[in-house]
């Protein structure tokens, strides 16, 4: 399971997008848009470093 979510969690995503991409925060046009995609840019980097940590930590006990 852990790896499944580290799977969806590199894949590319976004609160907003436009023509079919997702919206970088430098891309965002305001000020609160750019602060959701910098929280969820540090909480998805968080993440993705405790699944990674974790299925390392988990393969290496197998």
């Amino acid at each position: 399971m852990l790896r499944r979510r580290l799977d969806f969690l590199e894949t590319p995503a976004s609160f907003f997008y436009r023509d079919g991409e997702p919206v970088r925060v430098e891309e965002a046009g305001d000020l609160f848009r750019q602060g959701m995609l910098r929280v969820a840019r540090a909480t998805g980097r968080a993440e993705r470093a405790w699944f990674r940590e974790a299925v390392e930590l988990l393969d290496q006990a197998n």
